[in-house]
């Protein structure tokens, strides 16, 4: 891991410096955009993306250089919504895939962004707006699309806002068609999701749990099994702590990163508010362990070679090296205000 150097994007509003590579040597020299709360990798030669989570939001291509500052490609691109969370390349290369989050009211959406020859991004050819809601007053009023996977042929969103899991195809001219949702429990806010072989499994940020299921390329769905909490789903009595400090009403835990170690066959899922990271097996699916990020708020995470976790830890505005065995304590890898996503520099 040593030799491996990584994307750190994040909030600029919270005193982030913008998309910047973290190595052995610290911090490069940073880009200076606004808000890139998420890097995207696999574009050609080596192009990456950053997703700008503001209203409206907007999408731009860069290139690492030899001094690894990031250098832009072409012009930022409006997304089609607002507040981005999330990007993909689309396997063809020729898409960049965007989800918007949308707004307090609403207004989720998936967007396919055309990616030229050197990287560079256009105007989307299509935006899907997503319908749907959920029983939580304040964050399901309406559909908030939060991650894009693309598996067995198929795009699937998942859509915090209306407890669902939607399977589209992408044609060729970049528009998508939906073919089916999976629904989800009542108010389970589905966040994140990641597949160990053919099982994937689903982190519901509202309800502070995991669902195990089997994703089925011919009908577009999921089968799905029970449903697993995740540590910190019941609040713990503050009032009967010593006093240090801590607000009465405790943080809420939220579900983050959904990180899969293929290797192991578990599951990794970062719980904001505990700020731990659950280890669960999927085939029960059964939490496992525990165990700290060493850091507050960890939102996203990625598995190193060595088979330790890289945690991007926001509020704590630190990168953490987790084992997730538990047998070492974290360590504090690079210092970061706000950061959000951590992804490989391929």
């Amino acid at each position: 891991m040593s030799r491996m150097r990584y994307l750190l994007g994040g909030y600029t509003t919270e005193g982030g410096p913008g998309l910047v590579v973290a190595g052995p040597d610290g911090l490069a020299a940073p880009a200076q955009v606004v808000n890139p709360s998420w890097v995207a990798t696999g574009g050609p030669d080596g192009v990456v993306y950053t997703v700008t989570e503001t209203e409206p939001g907007f999408a731009t291509a860069w290139r690492i250089g030899a001094t690894f500052a990031p250098e832009e490609v072409g012009t930022a691109q409006a997304t089609g919504g607002d507040n981005p969370c999330h990007a993909v390349v689309h396997p063809s290369g020729k898409w960049l895939l965007v989800a918007n989050y949308g707004n307090e009211s609403g207004g989720g959406s998936v967007a396919a962004l055309p990616i030229g020859p050197d990287g560079a991004l256009d105007a989307p050819d299509d935006v899907f707006e997503l319908v749907g809601s959920g029983p939580d007053q304040v964050r399901q009023v309406g559909p908030h699309a939060h991650q894009i996977v693309c598996r067995d042929g198929r795009v699937l969103v998942v859509d915090l806002g209306s407890d669902r899991v939607h399977a589209f195809a992408l044609g060729s001219a970049g528009r998508f068609e939906q073919l089916a949702s999976t629904v989800f429990e009542p108010g389970f806010g589905p966040r994140h999701l990641a597949f160990v072989g053919e099982r994937a499994l689903i982190a519901g940020e509202l309800a502070n749990a995991v669902v195990a299921g089997d994703f089925d390329p011919v009908s577009a769905t999921f089968a799905l099994g029970s449903v697993v909490p995740l540590p910190g789903t019941e609040p713990a009595d503050l009032a009967a702590l010593p006093d240090i400090g801590l607000p009465e009403d405790g943080p809420r835990p939220y579900p983050g990163a959904v990180v899969a170690d293929e290797e192991r066959g578990l599951v990794y899922v970062t719980v904001r508010g505990t700020d731990q990271v659950a280890v669960v097996d999927p085939a029960g699916p059964a939490l496992v362990r525990s165990v700290p990020a060493g850091g507050s708020w960890p939102r996203d995470a990625v598995r190193c070679a060595d088979g330790s976790l890289l945690v991007a830890c926001q509020f704590g505005g630190v990168v953490t090296r987790v084992d997730p065995s538990g047998e070492a304590a974290a360590t504090r890898m690079w210092d970061c205000p706000g950061v959000a996503c951590v992804t490989p520099l391929t």
